[in-house]
């Protein structure tokens, strides 16, 4: 015997029955109990309810018999027992209820087994519309989560482990129950009714009189009568019941000497209503709806006033057949099981932990995977891992990542977590996206912890409840501050000013709550925020965990539990994860649309790259997932524009500098264009601030990351939302001039010495001009114009030929609408597409534009002018493309008395004509004319700059080109060499002018037999080439073809059929299908193919002829040294071996450069491009 408890505070548990049957099973598991006249206490003032006190182990019970059945019986006799037993901390509803017979598709639940409550929901609160019944379904009109300091009890009923050894001791105690039961003459009452007792018919079929017809009843409706008449007697058909396979196994026990039968327990989500359920459509209707397995009447009155546990076991099937058999048996069993469930209590030390607080707003989440290192670290930094170390240990950890990589996902699952590994401990949550909501949470922490003083008006309720928190006294808890993104809400803003005005106005640290975050040896407090400076701060200065996207893995490895029963590969899933950034929101978003949709993943990928908006569209869709605070926006999308507005709010520079990058390439965005943009909107001396803190307010959100020292990278979904939002408020062209003009002004012009500053930009060029409209209309329409022109120069410079010409078109274009086809704007535009036809091998068009430009000049200027000069030059290079020598001779001519006379001879622009001239004559045969001009040229260029001038390269190159194609051999190869060694000293060995001197020098050795020397040589240039310039480009694409014929020549054939294949497959790419130099390379590649192929036939016959036969090289359009009109290696003609680079049907390329740029748009030079 235990001694009696001297105060009604010394009761913990109560046990409350809604039925007399109920309290006499439960009274017969007690193992003691106290009458009225051994307490030294009554009831207290008003509280009329019938108790019987006891003990069950080492728990003082009260056990509560309620006056009627139903809730609002329930609610108030349990606000009445809280009145009398102040020291309740946890209530267990026990007794009988209806169950569910299949709460899931591979379950059966039979009569007598066990219900043990994870929520409960009241099915019949709603409201009644014409045709239709609506649940209630709001945070005021539901009961909320499961019972607040129970869930960590129950968590563990629903392991197999656990599960199975409650149900041995329910069991037990079961079979203790009824030998007590024995003893007091009512064994039978408790027995557990035969297999064949327990029947389950069929939802269809009705509890009704089948043999009366005046009666009533019919399909749909029973009477009266045979509501209260048993299955026997009205004679309901036994072969519409339902088999069940459990039953079927223990019929068969009972007839062999099989284990004797036993309950099995089911948790779940329980339904509560004011009606019995007696109607089995309804019941799998609502059952289906709301995911419930078992039916009863007082759960929802005791709910909200105690912390409570349902503990019952099922005695009908909540159906019309209803029978009293199985009620006495299963209310001993749910006495049983409660006494169990108690004990559990008490071994596992968790009474003291009823006495914690748990207020965590949504439930575990089953879904939860990966994160184990984030996980880990939170641990460690708060010194949960070793709770015996408080080395280092930190009261403040922080979250910190992008809107929807998991960081609330992560807190609810540490939260969980915390519980169990400390069950006296408690755990707040407190939502803090506004300071209402903040302070909404304090009240209610105010309110569960039952502070004193919580309602009096006077007491600011957040230093209440942050006193209270850090009082010594209290034990371990965890407060999980989540969405702290808003500086302001924690934080009084830095640059505002006091005036007079605000002088007597509440101080700003008034109206914020940061320094209501408690602080104290016994708390910890998780943050999570998606403002990484808002993480700094509250942790004290230290940083934040970042919390990044999901591994592969990880992100697969969530797909694979949301969806759950739906077949897909790993490719499919790892395909779906970077479509999504491997964002858990948006991947959880994805999985709610395929199962709502009944889709799969291929089909939802689909979607998604139907365009950018597409993708955009499928995640600004709402969803349902757990752990998503109903205000919070569910959609990845929405999540985002939050923070968007909250940086426009308060940094509008920072907002629209977000607007300006997301429109250039999201990969290593310069610094140097955000400043350019900074400049236009600023002072001066305050942009390098600006762009400190908008670029940092941009990092903290995680919208972009830091690539380099200058450059970042953007988050792709946000650049596509940022998008999205421009073009739904109206200011995407806005936006897209401002960035079109910031990145003109940083871009370069495209020539070699600027190509590194050049093909940094170029990316960010080509993104803006993508988005920004083209008409004469457009936003910074001549700064477009501008940068499409610069854009079309450098990728000329590139070899890029097509994607060129796509851009000084729209240069052209642009330029003609908003300055007229005469200006002269329009007309330098103008003669930049010429060139770049050209280039493209479409010299005809490229006339026609000459002689256009010439004959507007020639009403504005006079024939010895510079523009005129300039025109006349051009045009007579476009005319030598067609092979017209005569009229290009004549221009040229022309070109070069009027330089003479106007500029003198020793002159550059004169130095071009001579050039151009010496070529013309090359290609007449008049090599001795040409030799004069080139040694002219070199002599002439010394002079003027010195050898180590850049010209005077050019021209010395030339001149050793003349010397090469005469057959002077060794006088091209010691001024070659000359050319080579200054070239490197003065440009480097890597520059493009003396790549093409190597090149010519290759050229020479390979005539001079030193084939070895040559293929060095033209190996070093190639790799060189593919470094500097790419593998697209014309040059490289020129020496590979070069290179190929050398190794043609040499044997090598499988090796230069190869590289030939990957010049001509650059050329259709680069040049097009139908550029001379292309087909040239393809008719090569098909001989030199059709060779290997009778070779090998030869030789398979064993009739090989070792002679040589076909060409040794191929033969091209061109001389040498990569004309831009012909780029052969060498002639070698069938059965011969020819000079290489000896013959030509086009331009030669001898000043140096093998890009032909030799056409002007100025009368400044006329071989340079400015």
């Amino acid at each position: 015997m235990s001694a009696v408890p001297g105060r009604r505070e010394d009761f913990g548990v109560a046990l409350i029955c809604a039925l007399p049957l109920e309290v006499d099973a439960v009274t017969l598991a007690f193992d003691e109990i106290w009458e009225e006249d051994q307490l030294p206490f009554e009831n207290a003032l008003n509280d009329h309810n019938s108790y019987t006190l006891g003990r069950l182990g080492k728990h003082n019970v009260v056990l509560l018999l309620l006056p009627e059945m139903g809730k609002i019986s329930a609610a108030s006799a349990t606000a009445s027992l809280r009145t009398s037993f102040s020291g309740i901390k946890l209530a267990i509803l026990c007794g009988i209820c209806g169950g569910v017979p299949n709460p899931s598709t591979d379950d059966e639940m039979l009569l007598g087994d066990v219900i043990i409550s994870k929520s409960l929901i009241q099915y019949d609160l709603g409201r009644q519309y014409d045709g239709r019944f609506a649940r209630k379904d709001t945070v005021e009109d539901n009961l909320g989560r499961p019972s607040k300091e129970i869930r960590s009890l129950i968590a563990g009923f629903t392991t197999r482990l656990k599960r199975n050894n409650l149900q041995r001791r329910i069991a037990e105690i079961l079979d203790q129950v009824q030998r007590k039961a024995v003893e007091e003459g009512c064994w039978a009452k408790y027995s557990r009714p035969a297999p064949d007792q327990d029947v389950l018919f069929e939802s269809s079929y009705l509890h009704r009189h089948r043999d009366k017809p005046a009666c009533g009843c019919d399909d749909s409706h029973a009477c009266e009568t045979s509501q209260h008449a048993s299955c026997e007697e009205i004679k309901c058909d036994l072969r519409r019941q339902q088999p069940r396979r459990r039953l079927e196994v223990q019929a068969a026990n009972s007839h062999g000497h099989g284990a004797k039968p036993q309950c099995r327990i089911f948790t779940g989500r329980v339904g509560s209503g004011d009606t019995v359920m007696k109607s089995a459509d309804h019941r799998d209707q609502v059952a289906s709806e709301h995911g419930i397995i078992a039916f009863e009447m007082e759960g929802a009155g005791v709910w909200d006033e105690v912390p409570c546990i349902i503990v019952k076991a099922v005695c009908d099937y909540a159906d019309s057949h209803k029978n009293k058999r199985w009620q006495d048996f299963a209310a001993a069993t749910a006495a049983s099981a409660a006494t169990a469930v108690l004990e559990k209590i008490s071994s596992a030390g968790t009474a003291e932990a009823l006495m914690s607080v748990i207020i965590v707003p949504y439930e575990e989440n089953a879904e939860f995977v990966g994160r184990a290192d984030i996980l880990k670290r939170v641990k460690q930094l708060f010194g949960h891992e070793d709770v015996q170390s408080s080395t280092s240990r930190r009261t403040r950890v922080a979250l910190n990542g992008i809107g929807g990589v998991g960081k609330t996902q992560i807190a609810l699952a540490y939260s969980h977590w915390f519980k169990k590994e400390f069950p006296d401990a408690s755990v707040f949550w407190v939502h803090a996206s506004s300071i209402e909501r903040f302070r909404l949470a304090y009240t209610r922490i105010a309110h569960e912890c039952q502070i004193p003083r919580r309602d009096d008006p006077d007491v600011d309720v957040l230093k209440l409840v942050k006193n209270w928190l850090e009082d010594g006294q209290r034990r371990r808890w965890l407060l999980v501050i989540d969405n702290a993104d808003d500086t302001e809400v924690f934080f009084p803003p830095t640059n505002k000013k006091t005036d007079v005005a605000t002088a007597n106005q509440p101080s700003q640290t008034d109206t914020v709550v940061g320094h209501y975050i408690p602080e104290c040896s016994h708390g910890s407090v998780l943050i999570t925020t998606r403002n990484r400076q808002v993480g700094v701060k509250m942790t004290r200065g230290k940083p934040p965990i970042q919390v990044v996207e999901m591994t592969d893995g990880e992100a697969n490895e969530l797909l694979g539990s949301l969806l759950e029963g739906i077949d897909f590969t790993a490719e499919e899933a790892s395909l779906l994860s970077s479509r999504l950034e491997h964002l858990p929101l948006a991947l959880a978003q994805a999985a709610s649309f395929i199962l709502e949709n009944s889709s799969t993943i291929s089909e939802y990928v689909k979607l998604l790259d139907q365009s950018d908006f597409s993708l955009v569209d499928r995640l600004s869709e709402h969803f349902e997932t757990v752990g998503r605070d109903s205000e919070t926006p569910h959609a990845l999308t929405t999540t985002w524009l939050i923070s968007f507005v909250q940086i426009e709010r308060q940094q509008p520079l920072t907002g629209d500098v977000l607007s300006v990058i997301s429109l250039l390439d999201r990969q290593t965005i310069p610094r140097a264009i955000v400043r350019e943009y900074c400049y236009a909107r600023l002072l001066e001396r305050k942009v390098e601030l600006a762009i400190t803190e908008a670029l940092g307010t941009l990092q903290a959100f995680s919208f972009i990351t830091k690539a380099s020292d200058d450059s970042y990278n953007m988050h792709r979904l946000v650049q596509l939302i940022t998008h999205k939002r421009m073009m739904d408020r109206g200011v995407m062209d806005h936006f897209s001039g401002d960035a079109v003009s910031a990145v003109d002004n940083v871009f370069p012009f495209g020539k070699h010495e600027n190509r590194e500053l050049c093909e940094k930009y170029l990316p960010h060029a080509l993104a803006v001009l993508n988005c920004a409209g083209d008409g004469p209309e457009a936003p910074q329409a001549r700064k477009q114009a501008a940068l499409s022109k610069e854009v079309g120069s450098y990728l000329k410079y590139r070899g890029r030929y097509k994607d060129a010409g796509r851009y000084l078109t729209r240069s052209y274009e642009i330029r003609k609408a908003v300055f007229g086809p005469e200006h002269p704007d329009t007309i330098h535009a103008q003669q930049s597409l010429a060139q770049i036809y050209r280039k493209q091998g479409r010299s005809g068009e490229a006339a026609e534009i000459y002689q256009h430009i010439l004959k507007h000049h020639r009403k504005l200027f006079d024939e010895e002018s510079p523009t005129i000069l300039t025109d006349k030059y051009n045009l007579a290079f476009a005319y030598f493309d067609l092979g017209r020598l005569a009229e290009a001779e004549e221009l040229c001519s022309s070109a070069l008395e009027g330089s003479k006379k106007s500029f003198g001879e020793e002159h550059y622009s004169t130095l071009d004509c001579m050039s151009l001239l010496a070529r013309i004559f090359m290609h007449q045969n008049r090599p001795e004319e040409a030799l004069g001009y080139f040694i002219l040229d070199f002599e002439i260029s010394k002079k003027l700059g010195g050898l180590g001038e850049q010209g005077t390269l050019t021209a010395m190159h030339n001149l050793a080109s003349i010397y090469f194609r005469l057959g002077r051999l060794d006088e091209a190869e010691e001024l070659t060499k000359e050319c080579v060694e200054i070239g490197k000293r003065v440009l480097g060995q890597n520059h493009v002018q003396i790549l093409g001197s190597l090149k010519l020098l290759a050229d020479v050795y390979y005539n001079k037999h030193w084939y070895k020397q040559a293929v060095e040589l033209d190996e070093f240039v190639l790799e060189a080439r593919r470094n500097s310039l790419g593998n697209s480009h014309f040059k490289t694409l020129n020496i590979m073809e070069s290179l190929a014929g050398t190794w043609k020549h040499l044997g090598r054939t499988e090796e230069a059929i190869g590289l030939m294949k990957e010049c001509a497959e650059g050329r259709q790419h680069t040049l097009g299908p139908d550029h001379p130099h292309t087909i040239f390379s393809l008719e090569a590649l098909e001989e030199w193919e059709d060779e290997l192929a009778e070779a090998t036939r030869l030789e398979d016959d064993g009739s090989r002829d070792d002679g040589a036969s076909g060409r040794s090289s191929p033969r091209g359009p061109g001389e040498d040294s990569e004309s831009d009109s012909g780029s052969s290696r060498s002639v070698s003609m069938a059965g011969s071996t020819g000079m290489r680079g000896s013959q030509h049907a086009g331009a030669s390329s001898l000043n140096g450069s093998e890009d032909d740029d030799s056409e002007s748009d100025s009368g400044v030079r006329l071989g340079e491009d400015t």
